[in-house]
């Protein structure tokens, strides 16, 4: 059985250089799927072009941690701050979802909820969903996350069962070591053994977030028994995005990596170079 190859821009819809490079990845290159922040300044902009590219695949990509809420704010107090913006990052929304465990989820659903409507009323068909920060990992937001997608027929989330060994020992850089992403991949990891959740496409790669180049695809083999490999990425156009400073609230955005990921997502002979573990001699 052959393996699907599902290469995934996360970030549509969060600055105009990152929708600008989602749109070049796909039609030149070899994006063949991405994630939608709905409450975002430019999600309307990146939804009506993903009409037009039909062979995109296009999900939700839950964002509970930067801008405006798609929910009204006083309906979500613990979720945002005086200005009416999400307030909180990863870590302090897992804390939450234990001191405040109702509170939390009901909220946290209200938003989900609101997001889910604003990304179907774009006319999109919503692929998959996924997590801005991975939120959707938090144990009580993941439960909500799966009630969603059942009740929109969507059939594939996010999990992280990437296997590090294997990603470690095929890949010559050791930038992981510095900049956090074996502890990312662990915290990651055993969230998602905690949610129990089965799936079969394989993660590949959490150790080089926001760090993919050409080298991450070198004769790279993903193990037995999955159908399918997602590799996350964050193509962008950081000379567009320095033209618009006002719209930029991610330093991130403006990170030279984001156009090292598009060049990677132009090149058609990275996606020969992966290989699936049944297909291995």
């Amino acid at each position: 059985m052959s393996l699907k190859i599902i290469f995934n821009a996360d970030d549509f819809g969060i600055s105009r250089g990152v929708n600008a490079a989602i749109i070049e990845a796909h039609t030149k290159g070899i994006l063949n799927s991405t994630s939608l922040m709905v409450n975002q300044e430019f999600a309307a902009e990146a939804a009506e072009a993903a009409k037009n590219m039909p062979d995109l695949e296009v999900g939700l990509h839950l964002n509970l941690t930067n801008e405006k809420p798609a929910a009204d704010s006083r309906d979500i107090p613990l979720l945002t701050d005086a200005d009416g913006k999400l307030k909180n990052g990863f870590v302090k929304l897992l804390l939450l979802s234990f001191l405040h465990p109702e509170k939390f989820a009901s909220q946290v659903e209200t938003e989900i909820r609101a997001q889910a409507q604003k990304y179907m009323a774009t006319g999109l068909k919503m692929a998959h969903i996924d997590g801005h920060r991975h939120v959707h990992l938090i144990p009580t937001v993941f439960k909500i996350v799966c009630k969603i997608a059942r009740e929109y027929n969507v059939r594939r989330i996010r999990v992280m069962n990437e296997n590090a060994l294997n990603t470690i020992l095929q890949n010559k850089s050791k930038s992981w070591l510095l900049d956090g992403g074996l502890i990312k991949y662990f915290i990651l990891r055993f969230l998602s053994w905690w949610n129990g959740y089965k799936s079969d496409v394989y993660f590949y790669t959490i150790l080089f977030t926001c760090k993919i180049s050409r080298e991450q695809f070198e004769n790279i083999r993903i193990p037995r028994g999955y159908n399918a490999v997602e590799i996350m990425i964050h193509p962008g156009k950081p000379e567009i995005d320095k033209q618009y400073p006002e719209s930029v609230w991610d330093d991130n955005i403006l990170s030279p990596w984001r156009a090292v990921e598009l060049e990677t997502l132009l090149d058609k002979n990275v996606m020969n170079n992966i290989c699936g573990g049944d297909e291995i001699d």
